[in-house]
Protein backbone atom coordinates (compact mmCIF):
# COMPACT_ATOMS: atom_id res chain seq x y z
CA UNK A 1 0.00 0.00 0.00
CA UNK A 2 2.30 2.50 0.88
CA UNK A 3 4.48 1.68 -2.20
CA UNK A 4 1.43 2.28 -4.00
CA UNK A 5 0.86 5.51 -2.31
CA UNK A 6 4.51 6.43 -2.97
CA UNK A 7 3.65 6.22 -7.02
CA UNK A 8 0.57 7.89 -6.91
CA UNK A 9 2.00 10.65 -5.49
CA UNK A 10 5.35 11.12 -7.83
CA UNK A 11 2.79 10.83 -10.70
CA UNK A 12 0.45 13.31 -9.22
CA UNK A 13 2.89 15.83 -8.86
CA UNK A 14 4.85 15.21 -11.73
CA UNK A 15 1.83 15.61 -13.82
CA UNK A 16 0.83 18.46 -11.99
CA UNK A 17 3.83 20.39 -13.09
CA UNK A 18 3.27 19.39 -16.78
CA UNK A 19 -0.51 20.90 -16.11
CA UNK A 20 1.30 24.10 -14.97
CA UNK A 21 3.71 24.31 -17.75
CA UNK A 22 0.53 23.25 -20.31
CA UNK A 23 -1.14 26.92 -18.71
CA UNK A 24 2.01 28.88 -18.71
CA UNK A 25 2.45 27.85 -22.64
CA UNK A 26 -0.91 28.27 -23.27
CA UNK A 27 -0.55 32.19 -21.51
CA UNK A 28 2.51 32.63 -23.25
CA UNK A 29 2.98 31.47 -26.39
CA UNK A 30 0.22 32.31 -28.54
CA UNK A 31 0.36 30.21 -31.50
CA UNK A 32 1.71 26.90 -29.44
CA UNK A 33 -0.51 27.68 -26.92
CA UNK A 34 -3.48 27.21 -29.39
CA UNK A 35 -2.47 23.35 -29.45
CA UNK A 36 -1.63 23.49 -25.32
CA UNK A 37 -5.59 24.41 -24.73
CA UNK A 38 -6.67 21.43 -25.80
CA UNK A 39 -4.34 19.80 -23.59
CA UNK A 40 -4.96 21.40 -20.83
CA UNK A 41 -7.58 19.27 -19.39
CA UNK A 42 -5.06 15.98 -19.68
CA UNK A 43 -3.11 16.04 -16.73
CA UNK A 44 -5.58 15.87 -14.43
CA UNK A 45 -8.01 13.29 -16.32
CA UNK A 46 -4.84 11.09 -16.44
CA UNK A 47 -4.66 11.25 -13.02
CA UNK A 48 -8.19 10.26 -12.34
CA UNK A 49 -7.81 7.64 -14.42
CA UNK A 50 -4.99 6.26 -13.04
CA UNK A 51 -5.04 6.69 -9.34
CA UNK A 52 -9.16 8.13 -8.51
CA UNK A 53 -10.59 10.93 -8.30
CA UNK A 54 -9.12 11.69 -4.97
CA UNK A 55 -5.72 11.89 -6.36
CA UNK A 56 -6.62 13.90 -9.27
CA UNK A 57 -8.32 17.31 -7.46
CA UNK A 58 -5.07 17.37 -5.45
CA UNK A 59 -2.87 17.01 -8.75
CA UNK A 60 -4.93 20.25 -9.94
CA UNK A 61 -4.98 21.71 -6.70
CA UNK A 62 -0.76 21.59 -6.67
CA UNK A 63 -1.34 23.05 -10.32
CA UNK A 64 -3.26 26.00 -9.55
CA UNK A 65 -0.69 26.27 -6.33
CA UNK A 66 2.06 26.44 -8.74
CA UNK A 67 0.93 29.08 -10.94
CA UNK A 68 0.19 31.24 -8.46
CA UNK A 69 4.22 31.63 -8.93
CA UNK A 70 4.03 33.11 -12.39
CA UNK A 71 0.67 34.99 -12.62
CA UNK A 72 -1.56 36.51 -10.02
CA UNK A 73 -3.86 34.36 -7.93
CA UNK A 74 -6.93 35.31 -9.24
CA UNK A 75 -6.28 34.28 -12.65
CA UNK A 76 -4.59 30.99 -11.62
CA UNK A 77 -7.86 30.13 -9.30
CA UNK A 78 -10.05 31.09 -12.45
CA UNK A 79 -7.88 28.60 -14.73
CA UNK A 80 -8.14 26.07 -12.57
CA UNK A 81 -11.71 26.20 -11.86
CA UNK A 82 -12.71 26.05 -16.01
CA UNK A 83 -9.75 23.42 -16.58
CA UNK A 84 -9.03 21.74 -13.72
CA UNK A 85 -12.66 20.68 -13.20
CA UNK A 86 -13.00 19.99 -17.04
CA UNK A 87 -10.17 17.73 -16.44
CA UNK A 88 -11.72 15.83 -13.35
CA UNK A 89 -14.86 15.37 -15.19
CA UNK A 90 -13.37 13.54 -18.26
CA UNK A 91 -11.35 11.02 -15.84
CA UNK A 92 -14.79 10.12 -14.04
CA UNK A 93 -16.81 9.89 -16.75
CA UNK A 94 -13.99 7.82 -18.69
CA UNK A 95 -13.51 5.58 -15.67
CA UNK A 96 -17.44 5.16 -15.08
CA UNK A 97 -17.67 3.78 -18.81
CA UNK A 98 -19.85 6.80 -20.36
CA UNK A 99 -20.11 6.77 -24.29
CA UNK A 100 -18.22 9.00 -26.53
CA UNK A 101 -21.54 11.27 -26.62
CA UNK A 102 -22.28 11.32 -22.99
CA UNK A 103 -18.58 12.36 -22.29
CA UNK A 104 -18.47 15.34 -24.24
CA UNK A 105 -21.72 16.47 -23.10
CA UNK A 106 -20.76 15.95 -19.33
CA UNK A 107 -17.85 17.61 -19.76
CA UNK A 108 -19.50 20.18 -21.52
CA UNK A 109 -21.64 20.87 -18.65
CA UNK A 110 -18.26 20.98 -16.39
CA UNK A 111 -16.83 23.30 -18.68
CA UNK A 112 -20.12 25.66 -18.39
CA UNK A 113 -19.96 25.08 -14.57
CA UNK A 114 -16.76 25.70 -14.71
CA UNK A 115 -17.09 29.35 -16.77
CA UNK A 116 -19.81 30.50 -14.90
CA UNK A 117 -18.36 29.91 -11.81
CA UNK A 118 -14.70 31.84 -13.10
CA UNK A 119 -16.93 34.85 -13.64
CA UNK A 120 -18.61 35.10 -10.08
CA UNK A 121 -15.39 34.23 -8.70
CA UNK A 122 -14.19 37.76 -10.64
CA UNK A 123 -16.89 39.56 -9.50
CA UNK A 124 -16.68 38.83 -5.62
CA UNK A 125 -13.06 39.74 -5.67
CA UNK A 126 -12.42 42.83 -8.28
CA UNK A 127 -16.09 43.72 -8.56
CA UNK A 128 -16.07 43.43 -11.85
CA UNK A 129 -19.42 41.96 -13.76
CA UNK A 130 -19.94 40.39 -16.70
CA UNK A 131 -21.59 43.88 -18.04
CA UNK A 132 -18.27 45.48 -17.74
CA UNK A 133 -16.72 43.12 -19.56
CA UNK A 134 -18.64 42.93 -22.48
CA UNK A 135 -18.34 46.25 -22.52
CA UNK A 136 -14.71 46.14 -22.45
CA UNK A 137 -14.54 43.40 -25.42
CA UNK A 138 -17.15 45.32 -27.72
CA UNK A 139 -14.61 48.84 -26.76
CA UNK A 140 -11.90 46.62 -28.53
CA UNK A 141 -13.74 44.96 -30.97
CA UNK A 142 -14.72 49.21 -32.16
CA UNK A 143 -11.48 50.25 -31.81
CA UNK A 144 -10.09 47.63 -34.09
CA UNK A 145 -12.92 47.91 -36.41
CA UNK A 146 -12.19 51.80 -36.47
CA UNK A 147 -8.19 51.37 -37.11
CA UNK A 148 -9.18 48.49 -40.19
CA UNK A 149 -11.30 50.92 -41.61
CA UNK A 150 -8.80 53.59 -41.70
CA UNK A 151 -6.56 51.07 -43.69
CA UNK A 152 -8.73 49.25 -46.17
CA UNK A 153 -12.03 51.22 -46.11
CA UNK A 154 -15.90 51.53 -44.56
CA UNK A 155 -18.05 47.98 -45.40
CA UNK A 156 -20.94 46.89 -44.63
CA UNK A 157 -20.04 44.85 -42.39
CA UNK A 158 -17.71 47.01 -40.27
CA UNK A 159 -20.36 49.92 -40.08
CA UNK A 160 -22.39 47.14 -37.58
CA UNK A 161 -19.56 48.17 -34.98
CA UNK A 162 -20.67 51.82 -35.22
CA UNK A 163 -23.85 51.08 -33.08
CA UNK A 164 -22.16 50.22 -29.64
CA UNK A 165 -25.61 49.78 -28.35
CA UNK A 166 -27.11 47.75 -30.77
CA UNK A 167 -24.14 45.62 -31.10
CA UNK A 168 -24.42 45.32 -27.25
CA UNK A 169 -28.02 44.23 -27.15
CA UNK A 170 -27.33 41.55 -29.87
CA UNK A 171 -24.33 40.06 -27.68
CA UNK A 172 -26.33 39.81 -24.58
CA UNK A 173 -29.09 37.64 -26.26
CA UNK A 174 -26.90 35.47 -27.79
CA UNK A 175 -24.35 35.21 -25.13
CA UNK A 176 -26.17 31.69 -23.51
CA UNK A 177 -26.64 30.10 -26.53
CA UNK A 178 -22.69 31.45 -27.64
CA UNK A 179 -21.80 29.81 -24.40
CA UNK A 180 -23.54 26.72 -25.14
CA UNK A 181 -22.04 25.72 -28.56
CA UNK A 182 -18.92 26.89 -27.36
CA UNK A 183 -18.44 24.54 -24.36
CA UNK A 184 -19.91 21.40 -26.68
CA UNK A 185 -17.31 22.67 -29.33
CA UNK A 186 -14.54 22.60 -26.87
CA UNK A 187 -15.66 19.33 -25.13
CA UNK A 188 -15.68 17.59 -28.94
CA UNK A 189 -12.07 18.69 -29.36
CA UNK A 190 -10.93 18.17 -26.11
CA UNK A 191 -12.28 14.45 -26.55
CA UNK A 192 -11.05 13.78 -29.83
CA UNK A 193 -7.23 15.42 -28.68
CA UNK A 194 -7.29 13.47 -25.45
CA UNK A 195 -8.50 10.53 -26.95
CA UNK A 196 -5.30 9.93 -29.71
CA UNK A 197 -3.14 11.33 -26.39
CA UNK A 198 -4.36 8.34 -23.95
CA UNK A 199 -4.52 5.58 -26.54
CA UNK A 200 -0.42 6.25 -26.92
CA UNK A 201 -0.68 5.91 -22.54
CA UNK A 202 -2.42 3.10 -22.82
CA UNK A 203 -6.23 4.03 -22.21
CA UNK A 204 -8.14 3.22 -25.13
CA UNK A 205 -11.24 5.57 -25.57
CA UNK A 206 -14.48 4.88 -28.02
CA UNK A 207 -13.90 6.57 -30.97
CA UNK A 208 -17.24 8.63 -32.36
CA UNK A 209 -18.95 7.30 -35.16
CA UNK A 210 -18.03 8.53 -38.95
CA UNK A 211 -19.43 11.93 -39.40
CA UNK A 212 -21.78 10.51 -42.01
CA UNK A 213 -23.51 8.31 -39.50
CA UNK A 214 -24.46 10.71 -36.93
CA UNK A 215 -27.51 11.36 -35.57
CA UNK A 216 -28.46 13.80 -32.75
CA UNK A 217 -31.14 12.47 -29.75
CA UNK A 218 -34.69 13.32 -30.17
CA UNK A 219 -35.06 15.72 -27.56
CA UNK A 220 -32.56 18.00 -29.48
CA UNK A 221 -35.75 18.13 -33.00
CA UNK A 222 -37.99 19.29 -29.69
CA UNK A 223 -36.43 21.96 -27.98
CA UNK A 224 -35.98 23.17 -31.48
CA UNK A 225 -39.67 23.34 -32.47
CA UNK A 226 -40.77 24.63 -29.01
CA UNK A 227 -38.10 27.18 -28.89
CA UNK A 228 -38.99 28.35 -32.37
CA UNK A 229 -42.97 28.21 -30.97
CA UNK A 230 -41.82 30.36 -27.73
CA UNK A 231 -39.89 32.83 -29.86
CA UNK A 232 -42.89 33.35 -32.24
CA UNK A 233 -45.44 33.52 -29.44
CA UNK A 234 -43.10 36.28 -27.54
CA UNK A 235 -42.86 38.22 -30.78
CA UNK A 236 -46.66 37.97 -31.45
CA UNK A 237 -47.76 38.82 -27.23
CA UNK A 238 -44.59 41.27 -26.78
CA UNK A 239 -43.51 39.16 -24.21
CA UNK A 240 -39.53 40.00 -23.93
CA UNK A 241 -38.38 37.24 -21.78
CA UNK A 242 -40.39 34.56 -23.84
CA UNK A 243 -39.10 35.55 -26.90
CA UNK A 244 -35.16 35.79 -25.90
CA UNK A 245 -35.46 32.34 -23.84
CA UNK A 246 -36.78 31.05 -27.64
CA UNK A 247 -34.60 32.89 -30.05
CA UNK A 248 -31.37 31.80 -27.57
CA UNK A 249 -31.85 27.96 -27.39
CA UNK A 250 -33.33 27.89 -31.38
CA UNK A 251 -30.14 29.65 -32.18
CA UNK A 252 -28.05 26.80 -29.84
CA UNK A 253 -29.49 24.20 -30.84
CA UNK A 254 -29.94 25.62 -34.84
CA UNK A 255 -26.16 24.99 -35.42
CA UNK A 256 -26.58 21.20 -34.22
CA UNK A 257 -29.22 20.79 -36.42
CA UNK A 258 -26.80 21.97 -39.07
CA UNK A 259 -24.52 19.57 -38.37
CA UNK A 260 -27.38 17.63 -38.82
CA UNK A 261 -28.18 18.19 -42.11
CA UNK A 262 -24.41 18.07 -42.68
CA UNK A 263 -23.81 14.27 -41.57
CA UNK A 264 -27.40 13.34 -43.99
CA UNK A 265 -25.31 14.97 -47.06
CA UNK A 266 -22.25 13.60 -46.31
CA UNK A 267 -23.99 10.33 -45.92
CA UNK A 268 -25.73 10.12 -48.72
CA UNK A 269 -22.43 11.55 -51.15
CA UNK A 270 -20.58 8.77 -49.19
CA UNK A 271 -22.92 6.21 -50.84
CA UNK A 272 -22.65 6.78 -54.40
CA UNK A 273 -19.33 6.24 -53.54
CA UNK A 274 -17.96 9.71 -54.43
CA UNK A 275 -15.07 11.92 -53.06
CA UNK A 276 -15.20 13.43 -49.40
CA UNK A 277 -14.57 16.69 -51.33
CA UNK A 278 -17.87 16.56 -52.58
CA UNK A 279 -19.06 16.14 -49.33
CA UNK A 280 -17.16 19.34 -47.63
CA UNK A 281 -18.29 21.48 -51.04
CA UNK A 282 -21.81 20.10 -50.72
CA UNK A 283 -21.88 21.16 -47.31
CA UNK A 284 -19.78 24.11 -47.57
CA UNK A 285 -22.49 25.62 -49.97
CA UNK A 286 -25.73 24.94 -47.94
CA UNK A 287 -24.49 26.67 -45.21
CA UNK A 288 -23.00 29.92 -47.14
CA UNK A 289 -26.58 30.20 -49.28
CA UNK A 290 -28.90 32.23 -46.67
CA UNK A 291 -32.00 30.35 -47.95
CA UNK A 292 -30.47 26.75 -47.56
CA UNK A 293 -29.00 27.23 -43.94
CA UNK A 294 -32.25 28.18 -43.08
CA UNK A 295 -34.18 25.03 -45.16
CA UNK A 296 -31.30 23.22 -43.30
CA UNK A 297 -32.23 23.73 -40.08
CA UNK A 298 -35.48 21.92 -40.71
CA UNK A 299 -34.37 19.41 -42.38
CA UNK A 300 -32.38 18.48 -39.72
CA UNK A 301 -35.36 18.45 -37.53
CA UNK A 302 -37.17 16.35 -39.45
CA UNK A 303 -34.45 13.83 -40.04
CA UNK A 304 -34.04 13.78 -36.56
CA UNK A 305 -37.48 12.98 -35.76
CA UNK A 306 -37.86 10.32 -39.23
CA UNK A 307 -34.43 8.97 -39.12
CA UNK A 308 -34.06 8.70 -42.63
CA UNK A 309 -30.72 6.56 -42.88
CA UNK A 310 -32.21 4.48 -39.93
CA UNK A 311 -29.41 4.58 -37.55
CA UNK A 312 -31.30 3.96 -34.31
CA UNK A 313 -33.02 0.87 -35.10
CA UNK A 314 -32.55 -0.37 -38.58
CA UNK A 315 -34.54 -0.79 -41.43
CA UNK A 316 -37.44 -3.02 -40.56
CA UNK A 317 -36.62 -5.70 -43.03
CA UNK A 318 -33.57 -6.31 -41.57
CA UNK A 319 -34.94 -6.80 -38.08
Amino acid sequence: MTRYNTRALVESALLAVIGMILVLIGEYLPFIGMIALFLWPLPSALVVLRHGMRWGVMASVLTALCLTFFMNWITAFGLWVLFGLTGLTFGYAVTRGFSPAKVIVVTSIAFLIGSLSAFLFTFLLTGHTPMMLIDELLRAWQASAELTEKMLGTNRFLDSFKDLDTLKAQFIRLLPSGLVLSALFQSYLNYEVLRRVLSRLGHNLEPLPPFSRWILPEYIAHAAILSYIAAVLGIRYELPFVEQVGQNVFSAVSLLLLIETASVISYYISQHGLPKLFSVLAIFYVVANPVLSVLAVFFGIIDILFDFRRLRYGYLNDM
